[in-house]
């Protein structure tokens, strides 16, 4: 056996624990300090894969394990894996830049910088495409409460964490990881009788289940499930140690898992596309506000939204800025059927016609004209673009009439 693993085709949770097997013998049984991956025949990659891959590269390198990698050849997945981070953590050695992009993979050490990752994550998917109602409230609930377990359980400097949206294919896959003491060790603290560790992951399942009470009532992983079953094709399935349990097709199913993942690492998939009753996922409860409150003001009163235009681009001259913007609108107004949403125009002196017409021509064509005034409020517009605006509204108006043999 030689030091070198070879990756085919996707790059997967099932390839990982193929790869994860070859680590676990070309490392630890045959005593290799320097492995090379070869990503040169992959043809795409998930955060699945490469997520849990980089936690356990990571591991390797504190036992003095030197891991090359080699990109590969086809131009478009190389470019995915250079820009969403994998390349430069994967071997930190190789001088591949960070990016910054919100959809890349980051890493998170407190609540300051988990806060403003998660805010990043939320723009980010509420440009991205349009949600069913419940979706986004689910995301934000869950992503909240799975990586701030890593925070609080793991015992260790920082978290991973990525957010990849597809539009087409109204799929979401979230992805937090971490190095840590794994869900079972955590456990088996506060109830030892619990045995194997697929058996800790499926009691921590249970709502009320928490080794620490102080900071918790043990409802994050229950609710995450409960809200996964109830999404039409939602996944989840987490893994730490020697347990993995998958809620999939309908069914759980708890597994021994080896070699054991040094960590956890906790994959959830969401259709987009389907409806989330989070009361009922939530035990009654429905979230007081669609998203965390440092998006648009701690102040905003009830029954409000606020967007300040000015912060959402740094120019209102296309129809792709435009698409953006309005699909962020839509996911608000889908998210608070009953607010209002007030957007603030100061600091934009100039909107393009296209621009109008993609966010506000359109909007009006979805919630008719008295729908649009009910619903959206425009503030500290000046007399230009209140009337590019007023006349991309009635251009939509008039069209939807004659469309309508009115």
């Amino acid at each position: 056996m030689n030091n070198e693993i070879v990756m085919t085709d996707d790059f997967n949770w099932h390839s990982f624990q193929g790869v994860q097997k070859r680590l676990f013998h070309v490392a630890i049984k045959q005593g290799y300090q320097d492995i090379k991956l070869d990503f040169s025949n992959v043809k795409r990659a998930f955060p699945n894969g490469f997520v849990p891959l980089i936690v356990l590269s990571e591991q390797l390198r504190k036992q003095g394990i030197e891991i090359e990698t080699v990109l590969p050849d086809d131009d478009a997945c190389r470019h995915n894996i250079i820009e969403s981070n994998y390349a430069a953590y994967l071997s930190p050695q190789s001088g591949h830049p960070l990016s910054s992009k919100p959809n890349a993979l980051h890493q998170f050490s407190d609540d300051s910088s988990l806060n403003d990752l998660i805010n990043s994550q939320v723009h980010q998917i509420l440009e991205r495409a349009t949600y069913a109602e419940g979706v986004l409230q689910s995301f934000e609930w869950a992503l909240n409460e799975i990586a701030g377990n890593v925070l609080v359980h793991a015992g260790v400097e920082h978290g991973w964490m990525q957010i990849v949206v597809h539009p087409a294919t109204h799929h979401m896959a979230i992805a937090v990881a971490d190095g840590g003491v794994g869900i079972p060790e955590t456990i088996r603290k506060a109830f030892p009788e619990i045995q194997s560790d697929e058996d800790a992951i499926a009691h921590a399942l249970k709502e009320g289940i928490t080794s620490r009470p102080d900071f918790g009532q043990g409802k994050g992983l229950t609710g995450t499930l409960q809200i996964v079953k109830i999404n039409a094709g939602g996944r989840l399935s987490i893994h730490s140690q020697k347990g993995r349990v998958e809620w999939l097709n309908d069914r759980l199913e708890i597994k021994g898992d080896f070699p054991p993942f040094p960590g956890t690492f906790v994959d959830i998939q969401l259709n987009t596309a389907e409806s989330i009753e989070i009361e009922k996922a939530l035990w009654g409860n429905f979230p007081g506000h669609p998203f965390n409150e440092s998006l648009y003001g701690k102040d905003t009163p009830a029954g409000l939204m606020r967007m300040a235009l000015a912060s959402e681009a740094t120019g209102f001259g296309n129809r792709l800025t435009g698409l953006k913007i309005r699909n962020k609108i839509e996911n608000l107004l889908i998210s608070a059927p009953n607010d209002i949403l007030e957007i603030d125009f100061s600091g934009v002196e100039l909107i393009a016609s296209s621009f109008a017409d993609e966010v506000f021509g359109k909007l009006a064509l979805t919630l008719g004209f008295v729908g649009f005034g009910s619903k959206i409020r425009l503030i500290h517009i000046n007399k230009f673009c209140r009337s590019i605006i007023d006349d991309v509204v009635q251009s939509r108006i008039v069209q939807s009439r004659v469309s309508n043999g009115h």
